[in-house]
């Protein structure tokens, strides 16, 4: 028999999937007991065992170690101390990293739920953790080095790589009358703009990823001039594939990548000769009707994704409605753009106008 000397009980909620779907909750007791296993065997099982804990807030990202990737999501409680005492005697008394302590118990655990499944989640829940929120902490980053500037190296330099040319189409290929094309349109097949409605989305944490496709600029009849300049050159930027990001952070109102998320999207771009980083697209857990890309997404964008075609889509999660949205660079901000669904035979109709507002 175990008893918690806390207020309320504690307990382990444990999430599914990328999407964090909850699962549902254990005695967090009852985990401690079977991490206590040896600690606890040479002793009657019938005695009472008192477990008294206390809740550290000291961070700890990293991932539970094993062939399942585990997130904290309270990383913030990144340690625990732990009292146990059986009739009258102190069995344990220390601190411990909540993802040691845990991590095995953990990874039996879900083994028996679910063998195929390989992301989860799990986070420490009583009520004196009600204030701390739910996040998925951005991991450490891979390849790092620190460099000592008082070392003598040999000199380097940077050179800009350039960009290969981007093709032309006419838009009365795919039933777009070039009078009605802005600076930057989104082309999605009607399958990808399904999926991108229907994907398994988290409704807790912010998620994100990468945009695939192929751009091309707008073959113009001849040579346009505005106020006495050229006109500037439209793009349509076909989206093809969806990505989530790897190795990133993320909570209920923020959303992080690393340099880790990109080097794997760049493998996948390496793996294929015709498609390209077209943008990168997130979530937000709200309503969008009032609302687009925040000032942190667009200093994101506009840092980040460098080329004028270049996208960052937006998708509002609520309980009755989900909003698709893409934003592009104009000037020093961005304005959302429209956006064009083909059918089986390549043919586009607008399904979004653009709303003019810069942000």
């Amino acid at each position: 028999m175990s008893t918690e000397k806390q207020t309320g009980t504690a307990k382990v909620l444990l999430y599914k999937s990328t999407s964090f779907d909850l699962l549902g909750h254990m005695s967090l007791t009852s985990l401690l007991v079977e991490a206590f296993r040896r600690e606890l065997e040479p002793g009657d099982p019938e005695d009472e065992v008192d477990i008294r804990l206390r809740y550290v807030r000291r961070p700890d990202p990293r991932l539970i170690d094993g062939p399942r990737t585990i997130h904290n999501l309270r990383s913030q409680i990144g340690r625990l101390g732990v009292t146990i005492s059986r009739r009258g005697d102190t069995v344990v008394d220390r601190e411990f990293s909540v993802r040691e302590l845990l991590g095995p118990v953990l990874q039996h655990v879900v083994q028996q739920i679910d063998p195929e499944e390989e992301v989860w989640g799990f986070c420490l829940d009583h009520p004196s953790l009600a204030m701390v929120a739910l996040a998925r902490s951005t991991p450490e980053v891979e390849g790092t080095m620190d460099l000592n500037l008082r070392e003598s190296r040999r000199n380097f330099a940077i050179r800009k790589v350039e960009e290969p040319p981007v093709p032309r189409i006419a838009p009365e290929e795919l039933g777009i009358d070039p009078a009605a094309l802005g600076p930057v349109t989104v082309l999605i097949a009607g399958e990808m703009y399904e999926h991108l409605y229907l994907m398994k989305l988290s409704r807790r944490l912010e998620e994100g990823g990468f945009l695939l496709g192929k751009v091309r600029r707008v073959l113009e009849p001849e040579p346009q001039e505005r106020d006495g300049e050229e006109s500037a050159e439209r793009y349509l930027v076909e989206i093809t594939d969806v990505t989530p990001a790897e190795h990133a952070g993320a909570g209920a109102l923020h959303f992080t990548f690393t340099g880790d998320s990109f080097r794997e999207v760049n493998r996948l771009l390496s793996a294929s000769e015709d498609k390209q980083l077209m943008g990168w697209y997130h979530t937000h857990l709200f309503s969008g009707q009032e609302s687009g890309l925040s000032g942190i997404d667009v200093d994101l964008h506009l840092g980040t994704f460098r080329q004028p075609w270049q996208v960052a889509g937006l998708v509002n999660i609520t309980s009755d409605e989900r909003l698709l949205r893409f934003y592009a660079r104009f000037g020093d901000g961005v304005r959302e753009v429209e956006q064009w669904v083909g059918d089986e035979r390549g043919r586009y109709r607008l399904e979004r106008a653009a709303v003019v507002e810069e942000l």
